[in-house]
């Protein structure tokens, strides 16, 4: 992918992430028991989505992956907290993101991958990421459903598309 591919797609996960917090009414619903979906709550899948960028942001960043850190009994119980860790997470993504050419993403890397070198280019390490939570998107259409939101998603890639349609 080049850097504006990447760009939109980087676009597209956070125009994503905010159709999720206006489907979302309140806190309570993030902590909310959601049996058959796979997940806990609809915290624990967002903050799956979020600290695979503590993992993956170093990798493409400083060559390094770490570890996918463990969820915290008293984290990502609110919105202020999630989108605190998100934008602290997306932030040096999307520095870099801007800093660098397309060949510096197209460049392969020898990454240390919990103690493996293998060979990506950060342009490939970027999309992972975004498809990543991308993927994790169905999670959270069937996560709607089981707390009895609309389970008609508007998290699809085409309606990305009609943003900047005029009416």
């Amino acid at each position: 992918m080049d850097k504006a591919a990447l760009q939109d797609l980087f676009s597209y996960t956070g125009w994503a992430w905010d159709q999720i917090k206006a489907a979302v009414p309140d806190d309570k619903m993030l902590r909310a028991v959601a049996p058959g979906s796979g997940w806990p709550a609809l915290r624990n899948c967002l903050a799956h989505i979020v600290l695979a960028y503590d993992r993956w942001v170093p990798a493409i960043a400083d060559l390094e992956s770490q570890a996918l850190p463990d969820l915290a009994a008293d984290d990502f119980l609110s919105w202020p907290q999630i989108d605190a860790h998100r934008r602290r997470t997306r932030h040096p993504l999307r520095s870099n993101l801007e800093a660098w050419t397309d060949a510096d993403l197209r460049e392969r890397h020898a990454i240390d991958v919990d103690g493996e070198r293998l060979q990506y280019s950060r342009g490939e390490l970027i999309t992972h990421l975004l498809l990543h939570a991308r993927g994790h998107h169905g999670d959270v259409t069937t996560l709607f459903w089981q707390l009895g939101f609309d389970t008609e998603t508007v998290l699809e890639y085409r309606f990305h598309l009609g943003r900047h349609q005029e009416t």
